[in-house]
């Protein structure tokens, strides 16, 4: 049985036992999920949060009606705490367009990734893709970056290896929409990047999975059969004859490389089409920032860098491009600051690359995290500023910022 209880964050007291707000994490002025709640200031903290409800856990800490625990009374009455009114800003930070279409984007996020399993699926049996699903799907991701161009992309950074094939397809999606937004691309190119960008890699179908996902350098003969992908998903998409040919081209040649050393044609420069050199740039940068059975995800802003230093790889204008997307630090990427915390970068402040809002935190000697606080790096005189961007500490704190948009209520 369940001893948790929701109650309002007003009725929240001393010796309650803390299992999180009611609201997305990035509202929260708690790193922790659960705790005693013992410390003044952590009380009158959350209630200014401006967030209206929060769990509690009745077996573990007081309940509303019970007494303070003897642990945490002392000799010494306990002092009240008033509620605190949520200041302005407080409160419309926790009605924010931009966590509104979070989690919009999750449940989308859902719902393709079921769209491109069945996709996969149709595909080994040799049936024909159900366009008009994909069509949909492709609609309401454009319809998403539109709204806001950060939001979905943040969501499919979020996988797990196990679903990394399908919902690679979607990032790619998503990815090209967002990327032809900024090369000022109307509502229907966007539309026919995203939805080369879902069908892309429909050749892995044919490949084993034992190859796919084998945890370690393939052979120079696997090697050989992973890179009939783009040929094979051509092969079937053609066939199809309700599929564009924009879509067959960037199926075939997403692994070219504008200095003619990619496959399956050697295409050089221009002669590789717009929507297969963006998606090149778009399939890259989703596989080095997702952790893989042979591999762990890069850091966002890292691979960026790695990206732009590989000559002869990509369409520099279009790298360009993709950087201004996504910002020079990109959401999830870790910074070091000038303070000696850690800086996790949440979301993209308007007009400002270089300046993004950040979670800066430290972590103390019992690995808790501390001194943590959401700072819009912006802003005219902000509390701290970036000093160099995360490099290792990436690989030994990565997947922390899979826990910003999850929500702590049960």
């Amino acid at each position: 049985m369940s001893h948790l209880k929701k109650i309002q964050v007003e009725e929240l007291q001393l010796g309650m036992y803390f299992c999180g707000f009611e609201a997305a994490w990035i509202d929260h002025p708690f790193w922790k999920k659960r705790f005693l709640l013992k410390d003044v200031a952590d009380l009158q903290q959350a209630r200014a949060s401006g967030i209206a409800h929060c769990w509690i856990d009745i077996e573990l800490g007081k309940d509303i009606e019970e007494v303070v625990p003897a642990e945490i009374a002392s000799s010494e009455a306990v002092p009240s705490v008033p509620a605190v009114s949520a200041a302005p800003e407080m409160a419309a930070a926790v009605a924010d367009p931009f966590f509104e279409e979070i989690e919009q984007a999750r449940m989308l996020c859902e719902r393709a990734q079921d769209t491109t399993k069945a996709m996969f699926n149709d595909v080994r049996l040799g049936k024909v893709i159900d366009m008009d699903r994909c069509v949909d799907l492709v609609d309401q991701i454009t319809a998403s970056i539109l709204r806001n161009s950060t939001a979905m992309t943040s969501i499919v950074r979020l996988k797990i290896v196990d679903d990394y094939t399908y919902m690679h397809s979607v990032a790619v999606c998503t990815l090209m929409v967002a990327l032809g937004r900024t090369l000022g691309m109307d509502e229907t190119g966007c539309k026919e990047a995203g939805l080369a960008g879902l069908l892309h890699d429909v050749g892995k179908a044919f490949i084993p999975v034992e190859i796919l996902h084998k945890p370690g350098r393939l052979t120079p003969a696997e090697l050989e059969i992973a890179r009939r992908h783009p040929v094979l998903g051509y092969e079937h998409l053609v066939k199809n004859v309700h599929i564009p040919a924009y879509a067959t081209e960037v199926c075939m040649h997403h692994h070219e490389k504008i200095d003619g050393s990619g496959y399956p044609d050697g295409l050089v420069g221009a002669r590789i089409p717009l929507l297969a050199r963006m998606a090149a740039i778009c399939d890259v940068y989703d596989a080095v920032t997702s952790d893989r059975p042979y591999k762990e995800a890069w850091d966002p802003a890292e691979s960026l860098t790695a990206m732009a230093s590989w000559s002869g790889f990509f369409d520099k204008s279009i790298l360009s491009a993709f950087v201004k997307t996504l910002g020079i630090y990109p959401i999830g990427s870790l910074l070091k600051m000038e303070s000696g915390r850690l800086g996790l970068v949440l979301r993209q402040s308007t007009g400002a690359l270089t300046k993004p809002v950040v979670k800066a935190f430290r972590y103390d000697g019992n690995g808790d995290i501390v001194d943590s606080e959401v700072i819009d790096l912006s802003a005219p005189d902000p509390t701290d500023r970036i000093q160099q961007r995360g490099g290792e500490e990436w690989l030994k704190y990565n997947g922390l910022d899979k826990y910003w948009m999850q929500r702590t209520s049960p």
